[in-house]
């Protein structure tokens, strides 16, 4: 009975290493937010940068947003479902407006992080409907 070396069993043997290799998913460990929302007075168009506050709903789970400024401290974007897919309900409340909310917003999600969505949200002037 023959025997092969070593050395000829070992290259194919790293050949189909590296070839398993090539299909091996690496994610980053950055943290993506599912939702961002901007919002802006459905009046004037123009961006509301104080005073909104607002949440998701999806079910028993509540996600405050969080507030996202510019430099100079104005609000640029609230944000929130951090690597959460999900279909949520957005709600916002701000300060000499009506409440606004949104449902069906869906967030998806593929195999290492979600696929955010962006939100325009267009509040009213109290005194305007």
């Amino acid at each position: 009975m023959a025997t092969l070396p070593l050395a000829r069993l070992a290259l194919p043997m790293l050949l189909l290493s590296t070839a398993a290799c090539d299909s091996v998913l690496v994610c980053t460990e950055e943290l993506r937010l599912g939702v961002t929302v901007t919002v802006r007075d459905a009046v004037t168009e123009q961006p509301v940068l104080s005073g909104v506050r607002g949440a998701l709903h999806e079910g028993s789970f509540v996600d405050s947003l969080w507030v996202i400024t510019d430099i100079e401290g104005n609000i640029a974007s609230l944000v929130g479902a951090a690597e959460r897919a999900g279909t949520y309900r957005i709600e916002l409340v701000a300060e000499g407006y009506h409440p606004w909310s949104r449902d069906g917003v869906v967030v998806t999600a593929d195999e290492c992080h979600v696929n955010p969505v962006a939100v325009q949200a267009d509040m009213v002037p109290l005194g305007e409907r």
